[in-house]
């Protein structure tokens, strides 16, 4: 919440508390619903044409192997056409259709050479050139010497007629829910294999590929891997986690950082918290230059607005005598 200084106003104790719940109300009700998404919860579903393919177990045995090798993603974008009309002097925009921008799909160029076999598969399926330069003298400069001089085929001349790619689909994820936007009718209008750099060090390397679209639909379920095609398949970490909540309420009241305690009382959270810390600290042996009373330092200076940033401060070293702690008792003025 915004705060504007007044000179009027003066803090009553060396401790201001607040509910923390007054900040984070928007993000964390109801199951964190509000709550931005993290941009690296994606998965990426390529549906790919069996009989497109000079290998039919690049589907069969990588298909999904293929969908985890996405780096990086663009979600669709989209241009509205619009035309600004005159009706005597007044201005009325009106739609007159609307672009499907390319999109950019980065890959991680495996060891294993997977996704240069993706692309060298969509090569050769739409272009006869891959085919016709492995033939002697297919590229020579007397290759058109005359017109039944070679038989290869150039370009486009491959007869391809059904599509490489039959959709991609694009999956959002957030709490074990996503949204799907389905691109129809992709197909490759860039492939850049990138750059090679001996100044790279360890960076890794990548294929960028650039896909044009017809149209998107949109979904949206539960995560499964029923619902996202190829998720959770293969190379996914399935086991239990060993870890377990308590099930007890009453130990989880009387824990010292409990959320009843954090939520429903503050005050004697911080309490307990500044004695349990200093506590602590007169068990410890420390050196010369030991930090002491640390809680205490901190509260003490919290109105002194360290740093600039009003009601927070950080922890100030003090020295006693070789060996020793001195750690007060904290006064909160409640």
């Amino acid at each position: 919440m915004a705060f504007t200084p007044n000179n009027f106003l003066t803090q009553t104790s060396q401790a201001t508390l607040r509910d923390q719940q007054h900040a984070a109300r928007l993000f964390t009700d109801d199951q964190f619903r509000l709550a931005p998404k993290h941009k690296f919860l994606f998965h990426v579903a390529f549906n790919i044409n069996p009989a497109a393919l000079q290998s039919i177990e690049l589907v069969q045995r990588y298909k999904n192997e293929i969908n985890m090798l996405v780096k990086s993603c663009d979600l669709p974008n989209f241009t509205i056409n619009t035309e600004t009309l005159n009706q005597y002097n007044r201005k009325k925009n009106v739609q007159t259709g609307m672009k499907y921008n390319p999109l950019s799909i980065v890959f991680h160029d495996d060891n294993m050479g997977l996704i240069n076999q993706l692309w060298q598969n969509y090569y050769s399926y739409y272009y006869a050139d891959t085919t016709s330069a492995v033939d002697a003298g297919a590229y020579d400069r007397t290759a058109t010497k005359n017109f039944n001089y070679f038989n290869n085929t150039y370009g486009l001349d491959n007869g391809s007629v059904q599509p490489f790619f039959n959709y991609i689909t694009i999956y959002q994820m957030a709490r074990h829910e996503y949204v799907s936007y389905r691109l129809h009718n992709p197909i490759i209008t860039q492939w850049n294999h990138n750059k090679l750099d001996y100044a790279q060090g360890q960076n890794t390397h990548d294929n960028t590929a650039q896909i044009a679209f017809e149209a998107v639909s949109y979904d949206r379920g539960v995560v499964n891997s029923e619902n996202v095609e190829g998720f959770g398949a293969e190379h996914y970490d399935q086991t239990p986690s060993t870890l377990q909540g308590l099930s007890d309420p009453g130990a989880i009241k009387s824990s010292l950082v409990g959320r009843s305690n954090v939520t429903n009382n503050a005050s004697q959270f911080l309490s307990n918290l500044a004695g349990t810390v200093n506590g602590y600290q007169n068990t410890q042996t420390l050196g010369s230059a030991a930090q002491t009373g640390l809680l205490n330092n901190t509260l003490q200076t919290a109105q002194q607005g360290v740093s600039g940033v009003q009601g927070i401060a950080f922890p100030v070293a003090s020295t006693t005598a070789a060996g020793t702690v001195a750690a007060k008792q904290v006064n909160l003025g409640i």
